[in-house]
């Protein structure tokens, strides 16, 4: 049982060539040296397996592929970005998200 969180300062990621599986990986890095490498499984109604702590301070997530632009987007437009890993009591509560944001912020809608 554990839980972390970080916020994310860099990322990378992936799209790999000649393979059969794990075809995109984006790495999400904090200022502490915390990783969390998220893997993207290609079939839309695959079970995900669950996140886990792969080693300290290193974190293995999982999302469909089609959930990979949203993710990007959120990395390039909004900060800032956090992970929160939790998996106490065997309740797979881990995500990646933005911390409270006020209404209006000023994003622009192009007017």
């Amino acid at each position: 049982m554990a839980q972390a969180q970080f916020e994310v300062a860099t990322y990378n990621y992936y799209l790999w060539s000649s393979r059969e599986r794990g075809k995109a990986n984006l790495n999400l890095n904090g200022t502490g040296g915390q990783t969390c490498a998220v893997w993207f499984v290609e079939d839309p109604a695959a079970t995900l397996p669950p996140a886990e702590e792969v080693a300290p301070n290193y974190y293995a997530f999982h999302y469909h592929f089609h959930q990979m632009p949203a993710l990007i987007d959120m990395l390039r437009n909004e900060g800032p970005v956090f992970v929160f890993f939790n998996n106490d009591n065997g309740w797979p509560n881990s995500r990646i998200s933005t911390a409270d944001e006020p209404v209006g912020e000023g994003e622009s809608c192009g007017a």
